[in-house]
């Protein structure tokens, strides 16, 4: 009797994240994710006037958390392919001959800039969690609790999740808020921001020379391993 060959494993079941929609993570214990993308501000610059008062800002920040945060700093190479390719265009339009050619040539010396320096960009991101009570579910969110060996996602209505998001973002206008009065700018991630973001880390070499499409010209919402389903049928398990 020939041997049985082996199960194939989708990538998506050693993964946490189940789906990804409406500006939110949602994981496959049911609990929610927003992201913050964060500005910096140079610390060293400020008077001492100014550095009391962001740390005196910081600490009441922190005395105000009742929950977990995730800082999170990501450094990749700085990637300039769309501002050049823009810069051609603007090249391409100028009717004057010394700006075209001194376009042109700033368009050359940033090309020779990259290729001799390694410069990395580093982006600041606050992750948020909300965590949905388990005893006010209806039965629903019991697929997974912790020891899961099958790793099957959780499964909530959209009325259940609709609830829980309103109540993540209530405490992203808050983190964001007690931010900006320490002089820092922020911004949540969209559905297609989260998207790429998860797409660049795991495929950081991939991400540099092939695009992620945009989501919007995606069609299939999960990918069900050996599943016969039909293409039109949508579910919401998350």
């Amino acid at each position: 009797m020939a041997a049985s060959s082996p199960k194939k494993t989708s990538t998506q079941n050693f993964m946490e994240i189940a789906e990804v929609h409406d500006g939110v993570i949602i994981l496959k214990d049911g609990s929610l994710r927003a992201v913050l993308l964060v500005s910096s501000i140079n610390f060293a610059l400020k008077s001492e006037e100014e550095k009391d008062g962001i740390i005196y800002s910081f600490q009441n920040f922190l005395n105000y958390l009742s929950f977990d945060i995730q800082v999170l700093i990501r450094s990749r190479r700085l990637d300039l392919k769309d501002y050049l390719v823009k810069m051609n265009e603007v090249a391409g339009k100028q009717k004057n001959e010394l700006l075209r050619a001194q376009t042109e040539d700033y368009i050359a010396f940033i090309n020779s800039l990259l290729e001799v320096a390694n410069i990395m960009d580093k982006q600041f991101y606050v992750v948020i969690p909300f965590y949905p009570p388990m005893a006010q579910t209806t039965g629903k969110m019991i697929n997974k609790v912790k020891g899961n060996k099958q790793n099957q996602p959780t499964s909530m209505s959209a009325e259940e999740f609709e609830g829980n998001r309103l109540q993540l973002i209530q405490r992203v206008d808050v983190i964001s808020g007690h931010l900006s009065s320490m002089g820092l700018r922020c911004a949540s991630l969209d559905t297609q921001e989260l998207i790429e973001l998860f797409y660049q880390s795991y495929n950081p070499e991939t991400a540099q020379y092939q695009r992620l499409t945009d989501i919007k010209n995606i069609t299939n919402n999960v990918i069900h391993s050996g599943s016969t389903r039909d293409k039109g049928t949508e579910e919401l398990e998350i």
